[in-house]
């Protein structure tokens, strides 16, 4: 039998889960090709199963037990680069509205420099909230639903919902850092 501590892959980055989070940064690049090419059913479709790996990524890393420092950092990243790489196309074509790209990409700026700073003072990665996970999803039903051709009226609402859940995921990602740091420095000192 397995000693317990190889099952907890703390240190591999070479798992099926970090390999399911690698081939979605690896699917931006056709889902904007397609975009670019106007072929938006292409682009949906792939929307979606981008969504799935996500998904399924924490799925497989929680039930095969091969959660990883990695895996906690190399999922979101991911999230992050899916979806740049569309909004940004989506820019140039005026899908999107320019004060959300600015909100999502100062959110994810501020969370980088945290992720480093609790990395750096307790050598781990605070794992990503279901507020965060929340916002892309809507934000990816945003963007699906702005190429599926529904007008910038009615997506207002999903731009402004969706900027509150990034301010509430980083709020409350700032917070949980803090503690962490907290308890380290009272546990240390």
């Amino acid at each position: 039998m397995a000693d317990s501590s190889d099952l907890y892959a703390s240190d591999r980055i070479l798992t099926l889960s970090n390999s399911i989070s690698f081939f979605r940064i690896l699917l931006a690049f056709p889902t904007v090709f397609f975009f670019l090419q106007g072929d938006l059913a292409v682009t949906g479709s792939l929307m979606v199963f981008a969504y799935i790996t996500d998904l399924l990524d924490g799925y497989i890393a929680r039930k095969t037990n091969t959660i990883s420092e990695f895996g906690k950092a190399i999922d979101p990243i991911a999230d992050k680069i899916f979806v740049a790489a569309l909004i940004i196309a989506m820019v140039t074509k005026d899908m999107v509205p320019l004060w959300f790209v600015l909100i999502l990409v100062g959110k994810d700026i501020l969370t980088l420099l945290g992720v480093l700073a609790v990395q750096k003072k307790i050598g781990a990665v605070l794992p990503s909230n279901y507020w965060g996970k929340s916002a892309i999803l809507l934000t990816i039903i945003c963007l699906f639903l702005a190429i599926r051709g529904v007008s910038q009226d009615v997506l207002v609402f999903g731009w402004i919902a969706s900027s509150v859940l990034l301010i509430i995921s980083f709020v409350i990602y700032a917070i949980r850092a803090l503690k962490l740091i907290k308890n380290t420095n009272e546990v240390q000192g």
